[in-house]
């Protein structure tokens, strides 16, 4: 039984010796080409997608590590050498918060204040910046005014 279509090895060189050296010349130089169009298809092009995928995920994790370098508190203020009861009254006063109530217990400060939300709020995270720990904190809206109760170490 014999399979036509099937080309063996003895049947391509002799086919390969009737051409002239021109043909035979041409038809490495089309194997050359088809081979460099694979190697630059199948290998060169993926290989240089890959990479400029990877360098856009490197610039976009560059520059998220830019933002969070710029979204990271800033370094602590100098130290505050004043008693902290007399510091948070002090600065609360300053940011225009309203103080009723401080109690001091060891070393834990128990306040109750009120004022303008945005004012508030700012001053809780200066407070944290200067480097005073907030231990509890409860927040309730009167009217147009926030009411905090504190407890800060």
């Amino acid at each position: 039984m014999k399979l036509s279509g099937l080309v063996t090895w003895p049947v391509l060189l002799q086919r390969w010796q009737r051409l002239s050296l021109r043909e035979q010349r041409l038809l490495l130089v089309l194997v050359a080409f088809v081979f460099g169009v694979a190697a630059f298809s199948l290998v060169w092009q993926p290989t240089q997608q890959r990479l400029a995928a990877a360098e856009r995920q490197y610039q976009q994790q560059l520059a998220l590590t830019a933002q969070l370098q710029l979204a990271r508190p800033r370094s602590m203020r100098e130290p505050v050498t004043q008693p902290l009861s007399l510091h948070v009254s002090e600065s609360a006063t300053e940011a225009g918060l309203e103080l009723h109530q401080v109690n001091t217990d060891g070393d834990q400060l128990r306040l109750n204040l009120s004022g303008d939300a945005k004012a508030l709020l700012a001053w809780l995270d200066r407070i944290e910046r200067d480097g005073t720990a907030l231990q509890s904190l409860t927040l309730e809206k009167r009217n147009a005014v926030l009411e905090a109760q504190i407890v800060l170490r």
